[in-house]
C-alpha cells in the first residue's frame, strides 16, 4: 500500500496490520515496530510517500513487514539515543533490531526498504 508520509501514516499501516492478522496476540510486537519503521520513514527523510509491504504466512508461521522511502541512508541503530533515558527518540531501530526475529534494508534505485520479520509469539498460558 502507498500512504502519504504524515503522521497518520503509522496508525494506517497499523489498520492494514490487524485487519492481516485478526488475533492481536499472534504477533503482538508487530504493530509497536511497523509504527518504528513507518515514523522513521515519515520523520527522517524527505519521502512523499510511503510503501507498506505486509506479508502473513500462517503456513510458515511468519510475518514480514516492509517500508519504503526515497532516502538512501544506511538505516542504523544508534545505541547511543537508545540509551539516553532524557533522549526524546532514537529508540525505533534499536526496537526493531531488539525484538524483531530479523531485520535489515534492501536499498534500490528510489531508495530502500526496510524490512522485519516476526513470528507468532508463544502462548505463555499453554507452559503453565
Amino acid at each position: 500500500m502507498q500512504l502519504p508520509a504524515t503522521p497518520r501514516a503509522a496508525a494506517q499501516a497499523r489498520k492494514a496490520l490487524a485487519a492481516l492478522t485478526p488475533d492481536p496476540h499472534t504477533y503482538e510486537q508487530g504493530p509497536l515496530l511497523l509504527t518504528e519503521a513507518v515514523a522513521n520513514a515519515v520523520e527522517h527523510t524527505d519521502t512523499e510517500r510511503v510503501h507498506v509491504l505486509l506479508r502473513h504466512e500462517p503456513a510458515h508461521a511468519q510475518l514480514l513487514c516492509a517500508v519504503h522511502d526515497t532516502s538512501p541512508a544506511t538505516p542504523r541503530p544508534d545505541p547511543v539515543r537508545s540509551t539516553d533515558p532524557d533522549a526524546i527518540g532514537g529508540r525505533g531501530l534499536h526496537l526493531i533490531d531488539t525484538l524483531a526475529d530479523a531485520w535489515g534494508y534492501l536499498p534500490d534505485a528510489c531508495g530502500k526498504w526496510l524490512w522485519f520479520s516476526l513470528t507468532p509469539e508463544a502462548d505463555d498460558q499453554s507452559a503453565a
